[in-house]
Parts: structure tokens; sequence; C-alpha cells
């Protein structure tokens, strides 16, 4: 033991050592920060499908309290119009998985990612393509 505490310098199984200690303690952090980073990134994406459903399902809702008629095509996910009396309140369709709203002759799209829409009688049903499911009752404020 008496000539390790001479030594000036170190061998190379300690720097072999040592460099395998950081690989190894550099992969589980490299691990750690890429499993964190695609987590948040599925979280946001789940979140901005939850605000484009919810804004759609706003806009539709308000359209629908507006109108005292509603006409879909068959079959019903191609174009559903809200009529007040003979005028357009608005037309819905789904084309390229998106909901797309026509107002007064301007289109948005409300939603994207969204594989199934629906509205048949006071029942909105929107489907994303991730599997989330959407339902929601409406029932008419105006009186006749």
């Amino acid at each position: 033991m008496q000539w390790l505490r001479n030594s000036k310098g170190l061998t190379l199984f300690e720097v072999l050592t040592v460099v395998v200690i950081l690989a190894i303690v550099s992969m589980l952090s490299i691990s750690i920060v890429t499993s964190a980073t695609k987590q948040q990134l599925e979280q946001s994406t789940h979140n901005r499908d939850i605000k484009d459903i919810s804004f759609a399902l706003k806009v539709i809702t308000k359209d629908f309290r507006k109108s005292d008629v509603l006409k879909t095509t068959d079959p019903p996910t191609e174009l559903h119009t809200l009529l007040l009396g003979e005028e357009i309140v608005s037309t819905y369709r789904l084309e390229n998985n998106q909901i797309i709203r026509n107002s007064n002759g301007n289109e948005e799209v409300i939603a994207s990612g969204i594989s199934k829409f629906t509205i048949r009688g006071g029942t909105i049903e929107i489907i994303s393509e991730d599997g989330q499911t959407v339902t929601t009752d409406i029932t008419q404020r105006r009186g006749k």
C-alpha cells in the first residue's frame, strides 16, 4: 500500500471506471429528460384537443340556440344546417378531420383532430382522433 501514496497520477483502470460511471449517470439523466419531454408533449396535445372540442361545443350551442330548425344530410356527419325561419344561421361539416363552420359566408375551422361529428336532435357528439368522446344535450331556449 505504500506505493499508492507516492503515486502522482491515475491509472488507466481508474480513468476507465470514472468514464463508465459518468456514462451511466448521463444515460439515466438523458432518459429522464426524454421521458419528461415526451409526457409534456402528450399532455399539451391532449389539453389542446380538449380546448378545441370545448370551443366547438360552445360555438355550436350558441348557434343552435339562435336557430329553430336543424337540417342534417344523410349520412349525418356530412353537413348540419341551423336555420332561423328560412335564414341560415350557420352550417357545420366534418372535413379532413376538422369541424368547419360557415356563418354569413365566412368559413372557419373551430376544431381539428376530430374523427366523428354528429348533431341529432338536441344531441351533439364529437369524437377526437385519440378516442375522446364528448356528448352534450342542448335544449331550445326560444319560445314559439
